[in-house]
């Protein structure tokens, strides 16, 4: 077998492929879990407690759903990872792998070509036929090649080819992928249902929330949209990572066997007809002989080490696309305030966000990195196919330019609307409906900062309710308010559910904290206050057959510069000492300000439905 060339200044080739970007997506994951942690704590209250046709748990539902993919993905990788004598011992009573015989001169042979470029390595052999190789860990700096049936006919027919195929697989251990993905990953286990995925996390929720009716309120559509669009865009960087990983063992491959005999070992590896999904963790048979046949060409390798960060790329405009159209949903606004609205979030998190940052330190690391990285996994394996610093300095722009370009630009200011409500705030100079007559030495009228023409201040009308709101229907059997017997007084046990939707999770949070010490009041005529909780009185609007309330409740409050009115409708089940009050709260603030002669408006809109648990005393 021919070897290749060493490079030309005698010096060993360092960096021979790109950053393990399937490790980075592993690092970036973890880093989510303290949030997806703290947000599904709250999600998951209450879930399977609700009743009743309202959406609105269906789509907190739908949001649980979406948030845990990233977290089962990081449960996979970490559990590939941790356990690799157990997953050994699966693989090969799962694909009935076992060490090869002594004395069969075409398994001595594979042993012994493994063992010489990388003595870690050991030998398994089954006799089925759906594979010709894969890679997986023996233990912590141990790997395992398992060798299936067909590859020994190649072997023997195609001895060059069959090498090339076992090459490939080498590749993976420098970077230690083998731990990661390879035979028998959860990792790559849950890539291949991804069609159950798909209809588990994507399909079932948005069917659910057509079932129960009132898609097209604006609040419910825009979380449909977004529940929509998380599936593709986290799939879309995981996949980025697997593909960059097959591609640089296919480097490696094009570095040490014959080239035509990598072409026919790669036709070799086409995914079957029966295989459909495989594409998802490995490229498609053409793209991977396009590259390794121009693996010492600049314009391969930077496609081929850019391959994940523009993954990363595309989940980013993924983002932005899907910002803007859940903006454009929650709320009164033009398609282009919502898309400015969504430009503004994605430059804050471009900026402030530690993505890029890391791709950026990925690879100004990874030539420090590379040789290191492969000893750590236990490769002893020939150093092969050096990139061009180039191509390599060129991948580099990417990230910088990207981050640059966030540093030294600011976010567009969305466009002022003080009449309709916003799901974040949207502050910005008005301009003045003062007007003077034309100056005598031609300039132009309007609002300047000339005394004669500075606005006066004005208090703001109070905000009008915000459109798609969840409300409570009442049934066929309602009757009309009813006078108890007495005043009952409950208090807050908890709060049981925490639903944003609109405005943060924070901010929702903050309103369950001020419920949780809440004191409750039902007079006889149907009124219900509280002490502490914020609430407005809530005064009951009829009374269902089992004595189900329906209550609804406005208030608002000023300033000389500002207008806050508070919305809620609310259901009441009493059974006997304890009750279950449903609330949909919603709260709109409106600003009013003049400052320098400029008038300032904003307007801020947040709103959540909460489920609290009430005892009697």
């Amino acid at each position: 077998m021919s070897q290749a060339p060493p490079r030309a200044d005698g010096r060993p080739a360092r960096l021979w492929g790109p950053p393990p970007w399937l490790w980075v997506t592993l690092g970036l994951l973890a880093a989510q879990v303290p949030t997806l942690t703290d947000t599904l704590t709250w999600d998951a209250q209450g879930l399977g407690t609700e009743h009743g046709r309202d959406p609105a748990p269906l789509t907190a539902l739908a949001q649980t759903l979406v948030q845990l993919l990233p977290t089962l993905f990081l449960l996979a990788g970490g559990l590939a990872l941790v356990l690799p004598r157990v997953r050994a011992r699966w693989v090969e009573r799962h694909y009935g792998l076992g060490p090869a015989g002594i004395g069969a001169p075409v398994l001595d042979q594979m042993r012994g070509f493994l063992t010489d470029r990388v003595p870690s390595t050991e030998l398994r052999v089954t006799r089925r036929r759906d594979m010709l190789a894969r890679v997986y860990p023996g233990g912590g700096r141990t790997t395992r090649v398992g060798v299936f049936y067909p590859l020994v006919g190649l072997w023997e027919s195609d001895r060059e080819a069959a090498e090339a195929v076992l090459l490939h697989e080498l590749g993976h251990i420098r970077c230690g992928e083998q731990h990661v993905a390879g035979l028998g990953s959860p990792f790559v286990a849950l890539v291949k249902a991804w069609p159950y995925v798909f209809a588990v996390f994507c399909v079932l929720p948005v069917g659910l929330l057509l079932a129960a009716g009132n898609l097209a309120a604006h609040l419910l559509f825009a979380e449909t949209v977004l529940v929509v669009l998380a599936l593709p865009k986290v799939l879309l960087i995981v996949v980025g990572a697997l593909w960059s990983a097959e591609l640089a063992a296919d480097r490696y491959a094009a570095g040490t066997a014959v080239r035509a005999a990598q072409w026919r070992a790669l036709n070799a590896l086409a995914p079957s007809r029966h295989r459909p999904l495989g594409r998802l963790y490995h490229p498609p048979v053409r793209v991977r002989l396009w590259f390794a046949a121009r693996t010492d060409r600049p314009v391969a390798q930077l496609l081929l080490v850019l391959l994940w960060p523009v993954a990363v790329l595309v989940e980013n405009l993924l983002d932005l696309v899907g910002g803007a159209a859940a903006v454009r949903l929650l709320g009164d606004t033009t398609a282009a305030e919502a898309m400015r609205k969504a430009v503004a979030l994605s430059h804050e998190q471009l900026v402030s966000g530690s993505l890029w940052w890391t791709v950026l330190g990925a690879f100004a690391v990874w030539p420090l990195l590379a040789v290191p990285w492969a000893r750590l996994w236990g490769w002893r394996g020939r150093e092969v196919g050096g990139f061009s610093p180039a191509a390599y300095a060129g991948s580099v722009l990417l990230p910088a330019l990207l981050l640059a370009l966030g540093l030294l630009t600011t976010a567009p200011e969305p466009a002022s609307d003080a009449t309709a409500p916003a799901p974040s705030d949207s502050t910005g100079p008005a301009p003045s409906d003062s007007t003077g007559p034309a100056p005598a030495d031609g300039g132009t009228t309007g609002a300047t900062s000339s005394p004669s023409t500075c606005p006066s201040p004005s208090r703001p009308a109070a905000p009008r309710r915000p459109e798609g709101l969840p409300s409570f229907e009442a049934s066929d059997t309602a009757a009309p308010t009813v006078t108890d017997d007495g005043t009952r007084s409950f208090r807050t046990v908890r709060v049981a559910t925490v639903t944003p939707l609109s405005g943060s999770l924070g901010q929702a949070r903050s309103v369950a904290t001020r419920l949780a010490h809440a004191r409750w009041s039902l007079a006889p005529d149907g009124t219900l206050t509280t002490e502490g909780g914020e609430v407005p009185v809530l005064r009951t609007t009829s009374v269902q057959g089992d004595g189900t309330r329906l209550l609804r409740g406005e208030e608002t409050r000023t300033t000389d510069v500002s207008a806050t009115t508070t919305w809620v409708d609310a259901r009441l089940v009493t059974v006997g000492g304890t009750a279950r009050l449903e609330l949909v709260r919603a709260a709109t603030g409106v600003t009013h300000a003049v400052v320098n002669c400029q008038e300032w408006d904003s307007t801020v809109t947040t709103a959540a439905r909460l489920v609290v648990d009430l005892g009697e005393g």
